[in-house]
């Protein structure tokens, strides 16, 4: 078995960061000199997102050991412009250009499909090629829950890697065993999970954030996942993918060696992700395979409305609706996949809609 180090950033990233690589070996343990490095951060949003504090640090990190060869790889939920957005507004695109390095919208990307060895689900998955040309991939997860995964830590974070409507099928089929068979085609070197400022509630957008100022680091994701999951008092019963991948790969996690602070000390219960704290009691969501994105957007407009929500609302999000049912509600279509039905009072259009647009289009006229 191998070993996780957990440690305080107490004001200084960078020196927290290199506290936990030494204890795990030092980076140059995972990566040499010559490698072609992907980073690959979640920046799929303006909040919640990977620290830039500890890329940067990382970076330098890099640099120090003659790792010249460095990408930072990212693709959000949604048209490929949302990705662009997102590094702009989090100051991305300013430290790649810091350190002339290439900052790749793996929207863009040319489609490797990649074969499953041992498929849960997903025979074949399509990967950003990027993924493959990379040496060693480093991933940088930020600790979040997640309404639809319970958690969102290292092995939930390769989504990210996915090209055109494959995030979208990962839904569709069943995300937590997908999950599993995304982390069966790509292996990260090395796993550094953003624990600084985390999320909790309805994440993994939209949700409370707050600071625990940790870094956790090992170089096997379930490992990795166990002890994330350990400070933020989630059972491996809760976090099924997690929980596929340990059975799947027959791993003992007893035999985990933790280093730097321990899980009792540093252990903080993060709120769950239960829809009621969101959702009005008379408005019912009809959910059979949406994405993150609409489902994030559907539950961001709901916050934003808050007391002006409706009464007796049926709200369709996906592309598998269950139009036979008897609803009584006035019946909402949420998001472009949602198929134009004529029997919906409102349709609200977008990839995912815009937060504001489900108020507007409910407004009294």
């Amino acid at each position: 078995m191998g070993c996780v180090s957990i440690t305080r950033t107490k004001g200084n990233i960078k020196r927290a960061l290199s506290d936990a690589l030494s204890l795990i070996g030092g980076l140059e343990t995972y990566v040499r000199k010559g490698d072609k490095v992907m980073l690959k951060p979640n920046l799929n949003g303006t909040e919640g997102v990977t620290n830039i504090e500890l890329v940067e640090g990382l970076i330098q990190m890099l640099l120090d050991l003659n790792v010249r060869d460095i990408m930072i790889a990212e693709s959000a939920f949604g048209p490929a412009q949302f990705t662009d957005m997102f590094f702009k507004k989090n100051g991305y695109t300013d430290l790649a250009d810091k350190y002339h390095i290439p900052l790749i919208n793996l929207n863009h990307s040319e489609i490797v499909e990649a074969a499953v060895p041992e498929p849960l689900i997903i025979d074949k998955i399509k990967i950003a090629r990027e993924a493959f040309d990379a040496d060693r991939i480093i991933n940088l997860p930020v600790m979040k829950v997640h309404y639809a995964t319970a958690v969102t830590l290292a092995l939930k974070n390769l989504k990210g890697l996915l090209v055109g409507d494959e995030k979208r099928r990962f839904h569709e089929t069943g995300l937590d065993r997908a999950i599993v068979d995304l982390n069966s085609v790509i292996r990260p070197a090395l796993h550094i999970v953003d624990g600084i400022t985390c999320m909790e509630g309805m994440g993994p957008r939209g949700g409370d954030l707050f600071n625990l100022n940790l870094i956790i680091a090992g170089a096997d994701p379930a490992e990795v996942d166990y002890t994330g999951i350990g400070i933020m008092d989630f059972t491996l019963d809760e976090v099924k993918h997690l929980k596929y991948y340990v059975e799947s790969n027959k791993i003992n996690l007893n035999g985990v060696e933790m280093l730097g602070e321990k899980i009792s000390g540093v252990k903080r219960p993060f709120k769950k992700a239960a829809l009621s704290t969101i959702v009005p009691e008379d408005c019912r969501i009809h959910d059979r395979d949406a994405c993150s994105s609409c489902m994030n957007a559907l539950l961001l407009s709901l916050q934003v409305m808050e007391k002006d929500v409706p009464k007796n609302l049926d709200i369709y999000l996906g592309t598998k609706v269950p139009f036979e049912e008897d609803v009584k509600g006035l019946k909402i279509g949420f998001g472009n996949c949602c198929p134009a039905d004529p029997t919906f009072d409102k349709y609200i259009k977008g990839c995912p809609p815009y937060p504001f647009a489900l108020g507007k289009a409910l407004k009294p006229s």
